[in-house]
């Protein structure tokens, strides 16, 4: 006789694993961006036996988004990754009787205040309903077919009669059901202010939160080593540009800027990065990489809404004088609800705008990857810890090159500002960030400058220098009367301005000065000096621009020692029976 064997096959069991990832996945890359990181920590684990393991992480921070992990690594053929989930369990925790009852009680009182505010906002849905059951009602009796009789408008002044009674009562048990509604809403913010506050620490020992993240592997083989590199973003932690800005310059040597940049961290994630190495992004996910998409505009004729056509006709037998009749008792009844509609139509205005803003942010939620970024990598390995608090960061010193000119506007100041134009010669991208400026190791100024490309140019200002002389010589005015018809006012400016230049060096000023800009025909301005039209205005070191904003610009190149002077007058002309005024704009 054969003896038949049957068997049957059972998966292989899991071993879990449990894994600390403060204490045992140290941290080897983060790369800093606006508003978030990526960490990557390495985990490395001996496994004696081959199978199946469930490597859970565990102590992981509350900022960590566990839908980002990305794991990768292993040792080829030893080692298989098969899934990697994560799971959020809450714990509950032994408290007493005495820590519990008072929160207790704050939500049972809350419980029974958001009762009465349910049953007060059924009832103002019924006062609705019964509003809306009255205007349908009007709707019907204005928009009857037919001639109307005089027992028409006798049921119709019963109805008008009517229909004002019920709408002020509405409206009186409206405003009850509002005010008791609002004070019910008052109360229950306070108690829930109250049971976030005494019942906060309380909830927080009842429930305690585990984010755990399940790396499941394969291992083919027994006494097998194997390093995963586990990545994942991180909230609460941020970076910013700062300079320090230093320009050398002095007579008879060759100027030199040099810009020290930083990156500001700021890390409030609840993650030390102890010996990490660094690197600082300029890419914005928050913005995401999709162009806003622009919807369809249209335009339709709007849709009147009133009395019948019918009604405005007139005819022999009387229908006009029912007409007018109907067209005052339709006015009356267009009052009434005008008067008793302006709660619900303000509601109906606010639900509109609310409508429109959740829509702006649907469409501001979607994104996509950008590749349009720079990635800064710190040279050395550095620690900052997730107490809050900034930590500078050295991106790179760099040697750009400058220009210096001088910015005059004697109409305000007697002073002449020094201005480095800088071109950003280095390959690093420039973001925006406040700037501390030194001139020959002396502080100028606290500034900021903008995004800069590679190879474009950016101004810093280096404060007054005392060496270039200005001369702002007093205004003169002149104002008369011409014509014999038609009187007009005419109004001569005058005035010069004498700069010298003290130093040994050449040097490039830029002065400016206004033009008033006629915004009324009737108003004439000419500019009588300097001449436009004249091509030898342009001579003798000094270019002369009318710019866009109406206000002239002299370039003037002095010599060493050198001096210019620079002569204004412009005529105004405006009707006799009127007065001008001047208004300055930005």
């Amino acid at each position: 006789m054969t003896e038949t064997l049957l068997t049957t096959n059972t998966p292989p069991s899991t071993t879990i694993v449990h894994i600390n990832v403060k204490q045992e996945c140290p941290v080897q890359y983060v790369t800093v961006y606006n508003d978030r990181a990526e960490v990557t920590r390495l985990l490395r684990y001996h496994f004696d036996n081959e199978g199946t393991y469930d490597l859970v992480l565990q102590g992981l921070s509350p900022s960590a988004d566990l839908t980002s992990f990305h794991v990768s690594g292993g040792t080829g053929k030893a080692c298989t990754i098969l899934e990697v989930s994560y799971q959020t369990r809450y714990e509950d925790s032994s408290i007493s009787l005495s820590d519990t009852t008072p929160l207790d009680q704050l939500q049972t009182q809350l419980d029974v205040i958001q009762a009465d505010i349910y049953e007060h906002a059924q009832e103002l849905d019924r006062l609705k309903k019964q509003r809306t059951w009255l205007d349908g009602r009007a709707s019907k009796l204005m928009n009857q077919e037919g001639p109307l009789s005089t027992s028409d408008f006798e049921t119709m002044e019963q109805f008008l009669n009517f229909y004002h009674k019920m709408l002020s009562k509405i409206d009186k048990e409206t405003t009850q059901e509002q005010r008791q509604l609002k004070e019910l809403n008052s109360r229950c913010n306070v108690f829930t202010a109250k049971i976030n506050e005494h019942g906060s620490q309380a909830t927080t020992n009842r429930r305690i939160e585990q984010r755990e993240v399940t790396i499941t592997v394969h291992v083919a083989s027994s006494k097998t080593d194997v390093a995963l590199e586990v990545s994942y973003l991180i909230s609460n932690c941020s970076w910013s540009a700062s300079y320090d800005i230093r320009v050398n310059s002095g007579e008879g040597m060759q100027p030199k800027t040099q810009l020290t940049y930083y990156g500001i961290i700021v890390n409030k994630s609840q993650e030390n990065w102890s010996d990490t190495q660094f690197s600082l992004s300029t890419a914005t996910p928050s913005l995401g990489g999709a162009a806003p998409k622009l919807a369809t505009l249209k335009v339709n004729c709007r849709q009147h809404h009133g009395v019948p056509e019918r009604f405005m006709k007139s005819s022999a037998d009387g229908i006009y004088t029912i007409g007018a009749s109907f067209n005052r008792a339709s006015r009356k009844l267009s009052n009434v609800r005008e008067q008793t509609s302006l709660t619900s139509s303000a509601h109906s205005y606010n639900d509109d705008e609310d409508m429109s803003q959740s829509v702006v942010n649907v469409l501001g939620s979607k994104a996509e990857m950008s590749f349009s970024s720079t990635s800064f990598t710190i040279p050395r390995r550095s620690t900052i810890d997730a107490d809050g608090k900034p930590h500078k960061l050295t991106i790179g010193v760099l040697d750009l090159v400058s220009t210096f000119s001088y910015t005059i506007v004697p109409k305000l100041s007697l002073h002449a500002y020094l201005k480095a134009s800088t071109l950003n010669t280095s390959d690093k991208y420039l973001l925006a960030g406040p700037a501390s400026i030194f001139m020959n190791n002396n502080f100028v100024t606290h500034s900021s400058i903008d995004n800069v490309c590679i190879g474009d140019t950016f101004d810093l200002p280096l404060g007054i220098d005392s060496s270039i002389k200005i001369e702002y010589k007093p205004v003169k005015k002149t104002s008369d009367t011409q014509g014999i018809i038609s009187k007009v006012h005419l109004k001569t400016v005058r005035h010069e301005t004498h700069i010298t230049n003290t130093k040994t060096n050449e040097v490039i000023v830029f002065v400016y000065d206004q033009v008033p800009l006629s915004s009324d025909e009737k108003i004439k301005v000419n500019l009588i000096q300097p001449d436009l039209r004249r091509k030898d205005n342009n001579l003798h070191n000094t270019i002369i621009t009318l710019k866009d904003t109406n206000n002239l610009e002299w370039k003037c190149v002095l010599p060493s020692r050198g001096e210019c002077r620079l002569p204004f007058e412009y005529t105004i002309e405006w009707p006799f029976d009127k007065q001008v005024d001047f208004q300055e704009e930005l």
